[in-house]
């Protein structure tokens, strides 16, 4: 008995495996690609004026994606910004402080930096919001923010220039053409 139900378990078995689900496409040889609309997808693409970004979320509570939303957005901008200012400060402290102070000015503008990140972001601009509610009743958001790459980098020289630890290092002027050499960089590759 034991053999003859294994048997049978075998052959099931065998049998789902060789069944194959069918995907949308599978079903539809004549399936044509559809383009989708993607909520503040404009949002999402940094210029020459601005560090953008976008954000989505879905949750059964309304606010709860709207706020998700809105932390992704912020997210994205923070990771783009993190690579401009990693890249900032190590062009700023090699080519003008010198390789002996080098480090230690690379740690100061990185640190200064954190903290005015974050008063941007909470302070960034709202550039788009667009909410759904979806057939099973979540409640989907898309959020898009930006912050002006000038007056980063006009409040970013103002906090480096009123640092006493940067005092003999910091050059105003010199930092913020390394700032605007670098966005520039940035702006044509994306071209």
């Amino acid at each position: 008995m034991k053999k003859i139900l294994l048997a049978m378990f075998v052959v099931a078995l065998c049998a789902s495996c060789a069944s194959k689900k069918q995907t949308p496409l599978a079903q539809n040889p004549g399936y044509q690609r559809v383009a989708i609309e993607v909520p503040c997808a404009e949002a999402g693409f940094d210029d020459a004026a601005y560090f953008r970004g976008t954000g989505t979320s879905t949750a059964v509570n309304q606010q709860n994606a709207r706020r998700a939303a809105l932390q992704q957005a912020k997210a994205m901008v923070r990771e783009k910004l993190g690579g401009f200012v990693q890249g900032l400060s190590t062009d700023y402290s090699r080519n003008v402080t010198g390789e002996a102070a080098a480090s230690k000015v690379q740690s100061l503008i990185e640190g200064e930096f954190a903290t005015l990140v974050e008063r941007e972001l909470n302070d960034a601009e709202q550039i788009c919001e667009k909410g759904f509610v979806l057939q099973d009743g979540l409640f989907e958001y898309w959020i898009g923010i930006q912050i002006p790459k000038q007056k980063l980098v006009d409040d970013l020289t103002s906090r480096l220039d009123a640092n006493e630890e940067l005092e003999i290092e910091f050059n105003r002027e010199e930092f913020r053409k390394f700032a605007e050499d670098k966005m520039k960089r940035m702006q044509e590759a994306k071209k």
